[in-house]
């Protein structure tokens, strides 16, 4: 199966988005490379991610200490945790040329986005999504946060990542609901943007990871996004712009709080 590419344009800071399966080892050989250089990088998964794909966090420990979050889900989006990785790459005595490999779903993108935003006042991020949701979405486009009591991503930068590596092969872990919600971002897409792949969608019936057409649907999602942030970065029009892709997200995160957080996918919520 091919792999698909998309280029995030914002000049000096525009960036590659890699999608199929294998495009892992791509994100691995940019670790080694980083390596060799003497640039000290760390990973951040989730312990969903580690008891799920244990071969990813050992490949991964080849090139750079991995850190695995205190918890799934939102609660993980703490400023305690934000803490905790901080201490942890000043520890490890990474620099300004370091870079932090965010693996896992969006809220290991979020917080993992943020840590890189603010630690040492920017260093790279490479985002490895591993969620459909995150590979369509929260992967792309720089938007890093974390939650306060008071509300979801109150506290966050516009941080863009060096690169992005959405590999579909390990979409083969993901549960049969997250796949649905991970669609409901995908159909989103479609209702803004692009009246051709919501038609494709309705024609499609049920997908899963090992679909022929989801790398392309990905890479549809992608392009739209790179498109809308390449005109809109900052989230600064009034109308339009960024904020068509926040279609369903206003209620979306109502819907969630109010649940209590886990009780809907954020996907389901939207």
């Amino acid at each position: 199966m091919a792999v698909e590419s998309v280029i995030v344009t914002l000049g000096e800071r525009s960036y590659p988005i890699r999608i199929g399966a294998g495009v892992f080892a791509e994100a691995l050989a940019v670790a080694q490379e980083k390596k060799s250089q003497g640039k000290k990088c760390v990973a951040v998964t989730s312990p969903a991610i580690a008891h799920a794909r244990p071969d990813l966090i050992k490949s991964l420990e080849a090139y750079m200490p991995v850190v695995i979050t205190m918890h799934d889900g939102e609660k993980a989006k703490a400023a305690t945790e934000c803490i905790r990785l901080w201490d942890f790459l000043a520890e490890q005595g990474v620099a300004r040329d370091g870079c932090i490999f965010a693996v896992g779903g969006g809220v290991v993108g979020d917080l993992a986005g943020f840590v890189a935003a603010s630690y040492l006042r920017g260093i790279s991020c490479i985002q490895i999504p591993t969620t459909l949701l995150a590979m369509v979405d929260s992967s792309v486009g720089g938007k890093t946060a974390i939650n306060l009591t008071a509300g979801k991503n109150l506290v966050g930068h516009f941080h863009q990542p060096q690169a992005v590596y959405a590999d579909t092969s390990l979409l083969s872990t993901l549960p049969a609901r997250e796949f649905a919600a991970g669609m409901a971002e995908v159909v989103k897409h479609g209702l803004i943007a692009d009246q051709a792949l919501f038609v494709e969608l309705q024609k499609s019936g049920s997908l899963n990871w090992q679909s022929p057409r989801l790398p392309s649907f990905i890479k549809r999602c992608v392009e739209i996004k790179a498109g809308i942030v390449a005109e809109d970065e900052f989230e600064m029009r009034s109308e339009g712009g960024r904020a068509l892709l926040n279609l369903g997200h206003t209620f979306g995160h109502a819907i969630e709080a109010v649940a209590g957080y886990g009780t809907y996918l954020h996907g389901e919520a939207v």
